[in-house]
Order: C-alpha cells, then structure tokens, then sequence
C-alpha cells in the first residue's frame, strides 16, 4: 500500500473519535504557541529585572547609607483667636467665680425715687446692675435662651433707631421727670447727623450701645464684609459723635431687625461685643395709636413679668404714649433696672432666665381683690361642708375663686402663649427661637419706620 499523499490526512481523521468507550468525548482546543520573538522578550525581561534587583542589593550592602536632605521647618502660622463658646448661667457661674469674688465692688446705685428733683412719686431706678460681654455675650429671651438677671416684676427700657429730633428730645425730657435711665442703641448715621442730642443722652446718663451704621433692613442677606462694615462704622460713627465729651459708646450692639446670623454672632463674641435681643415689643413701629402701643406693652410686661422691651424714641407714638407707660408702670408694681457696664473691679452679673409668669397689679389688687373675694370668703366653706351636693354647680368655681386663686387662673391662660407668642397679632415671637436660627426675626415689620428714619435724616443732612 503506498502512503498517502503529503499534506493528505489520514481517512480516520476527517471524523473525530467523539466517543470514547462508549462516552462521549468533549474536544479541546489546543493552545497556539507563543510566537518566537514573543518569548525572547519575555526571557529579556525577566534577565533584566533580576539584574537590577540584585545590583540594588549589592549597593545597599557595599555603600554607606546617604543621609536623605533636611527640608527647613515651615514658619508657624499665627492661631487664630478662639471664639469662648456661649456660657449658660450655670456653667458661667462655676466657671467665673471672679466675677462675683472677693475685692470686687457692686454697681452704683442711684438715688431712691422720691429723691427725685421737682418729683417725689417718680417712677425712678430700683437697682443697677453691671454685665461683661465674656459673661453675657447673648441676652433677651425672643431669640436666646438666656437674659438679664432680672427678677420678676423689673423691666430694662431700651430705644432704637435715634437720636432723631424732636421725638427723642420728647423721650429724653420724659425720662428725666420720671428719674427713669434706659439703654439706646444707635444707628451711626444719626449719630453722624444729631451728636449733640446723643451727647445730651449719656449726659443724662442713660448708657449707649450701637445698632449698626445705616440700619439696614436685610442685614443677614448683605456679605459678611459689608455686615461687618456696618457693624464697625456704626461704632465709629457714634464714637466720633461722643469724641467731643471724650466718651465713647459700651461694647454693646442690636442687630437691625433682631436679624442674626451664625457668622455675626461669632464676629461679635470674638470682639468682645454683648448682643442685647428683647424680651417684649411693643409694636411702636407699626404706626400704631399711642395707646395701643401702650397697651401692648403693658399686656405682655404683665403676661411675662417683666424683661427688656423694645421701644423708639424715633416714633410718635412713642414719645406721646411714653409719660403715660411710666405712670401706669409703676401704679402696676413693676420696677425699673438700669444696666451699665461691668469696669475693673466691678460685680458682673450673670445672665439668668429672666423673670416668668404674670405679674397682678398692685393698685388692683389692692382694690378689686377685697371686694372681688368678699362675696367668695363666705362662700367657701359650703364645699367642705356638703362636697357632694354642692359639686355640680360650685365645684368648678367654687374652688377658684379665693384671692390667690382668682389671680392664677386670669393669669394662666395668657402666661403661657406669652413666652412664645403673645398676643397672636405680632409675628417675630414665631419666628424667635434659641439661638440656632438665621431668621430675619422682625425684619419684615421696619421698612415703614426707616422710611420716617430717612425722611428725618435727610433734613438733617441738608443742613450739615
């Protein structure tokens, strides 16, 4: 048999064996070899990197090690000065005892009310007392958890937006025939254009802080330079104001607005700067009557017990409504308190939670309390003596009535919306909070009065 043709396959290989003792058999594909020059350059490869590992290890071993080169230290930045976080009064108080330690002073106290000159049934100051910015950094409970340590039945008058003639010469002219000192915060540009009423303001010794330059009605939308800005030119400007006396103004500052934000708040910590909020407003800027801004003061002093309330002495209103709030302040029992600020060597008082609940007046309770629980003394003793038949007429009044009684339960219905929003007419106790919102508090509520600030002002500046 010849063989078969080159390059022929064999007959059996045209079909693969795909079984296999009876199994089927799966084929494999054979790997195709790696082509020639491929598999000298993997060989090349190889050789050199094992060259070059045993060449390092032969150098490493045979030379000295070089010393690897010293870079210079950087110069250490300046820290930052750290912002003191807010201090609760609590913890203030464990923490500050040199603020009421030994070898410090009180302050000043002034003269009882009937020493007042041409008024002996003043209205006048019950007490003084001294804040540091380090202690009180945040006060008035409409936004803070924390104010004045006031205590209940005492009120801190504070006034806005001035100095503006003729209304704040009114306020002024008031205040001194009551004996009364209260707080302004002032806007630098009035300062710029009235310095001679605002020398007049602390000459009668009412104590002055700031409320930024130009009062601006969206102070937390501007940039945080031009916040800022304001911020220190209103401090300027009322500083420049007070130059000729050769006083300046206490490091004291009222958002425009109550408007807030977390950058100014830390700003003004970090200066050394006492935020003052509110406690109560009284609506003066909403062009209201006389006496209903009176009235609304008064109600809600009475629901709360007192605090700091907001006043204008740029408004009408209140310069008309003001001699009557004194007289009506003190017939009701409530007390004036004058805050200066804490010097060397002075007691600095601790902020508190502020005074709470209603407060009776003490004229009415002198003469509607007798003949309103006249009729209810006799009247209590039917309930001990027949409990069950007198229940179901009596016992839901009976037991209320007494003097102490008929207070609380007037009081108890209004006490309580008043810490967060009485009455329900003004919208700023909504918005108040503890201290962790950027609302614009009572932004919303200003542009009519800067509009009469401006109306004012411009004649002023004419003049200059």
């Amino acid at each position: 048999m010849s063989p078969p043709p080159a390059g022929a396959e064999p007959a059996d290989a045209e079909a693969p064996r795909a079984v296999r003792n009876g199994r089927p058999r799966l084929q494999k594909r054979r790997r195709r070899p790696a082509p020639c020059g491929l598999r000298h350059m993997r060989s090349i490869l190889l050789a050199g990197l094992v060259a070059s590992i045993a060449s390092s290890a032969l150098a490493q071993s045979v030379l000295p090690a070089a010393p690897s080169p010293q870079l210079p230290a950087a110069p250490a930045l300046p820290a930052a000065a750290p912002i003191a976080p807010a201090v609760p009064a609590a913890a203030a108080a464990s923490a500050t005892p040199a603020s009421t330690g030994a070898g410090l002073t009180p302050p000043p106290q002034l003269p009882p009310p009937s020493a007042c000159p041409g008024n002996p049934d003043a209205l006048g100051v019950s007490r003084v007392i001294a804040i540091d910015p380090k202690t009180s950094p945040f006060l008035g409970r409409l936004q803070y958890k924390q104010t004045l340590p006031l205590e209940k039945g005492e009120v801190v008058l504070t006034f806005d937006d001035g100095p503006l003639a003729p209304m704040t010469t009114r306020v002024l002219d008031t205040l001194a025939h009551e004996c009364v000192k209260a707080t302004f915060f002032i806007v630098g540009r009035m300062a710029h254009s009235n310095p001679h009423l605002l020398q007049r303001t602390l000459a009668d010794g009412h104590t002055i802080g700031t409320h930024s330059e130009t009062h601006p009605l969206i102070f937390p939308k501007l940039t945080q330079e031009a916040g800022v800005q304001e911020i220190e030119q209103g401090f300027a400007s009322v500083t420049k104001a007070l130059a000729p006396v050769g006083a300046a103004p206490n490091p004291w500052f009222r958002f425009p607005g109550l408007g807030r934000t977390k950058f100014y708040e830390a700003y003004t910590q970090e200066h050394g700067i006492a935020v003052f909020s509110v406690d109560e407003v009284a609506d003066d800027w909403m062009h209201l009557k006389p006496e209903e801004v009176e009235k609304r003061a008064l109600d809600r002093l009475e629901a709360r017990g007192g605090g700091i309330l907001l006043l204008h002495d740029i408004q009408p209103a209140t310069a008309v409504m003001l001699p009557n709030l004194l007289r009506e302040l003190k017939a009701r029992g409530f007390r004036i308190v004058h805050v200066v600020p804490a010097t060397a060597g002075m007691v600095a008082s601790l902020p508190g939670p502020g005074p709470r609940g209603h407060i009776q007046p003490a004229a009415a309770s002198a003469t509607t309390a007798a003949p309103g629980t006249a009729p209810a003394k006799p009247a209590q003793p039917k309930p001990a003596t027949a409990p069950k038949p007198a229940t179901p007429a009596t016992a839901t009044a009976r037991p209320v009535p007494p003097t102490p009684r008929t207070t609380a339960t007037t009081a108890a219905a209004p006490a309580e919306p008043a810490a967060t929003g009485a009455p329900q007419a003004i919208s700023p106790h909504a918005q108040a909070g503890d201290g962790g919102s950027d609302a614009p508090g009572l932004g919303q509520f200003w542009p009519r009065l800067w509009n009469d600030t401006m109306k004012g002002l411009s004649g002023g500046t004419d003049k200059n």
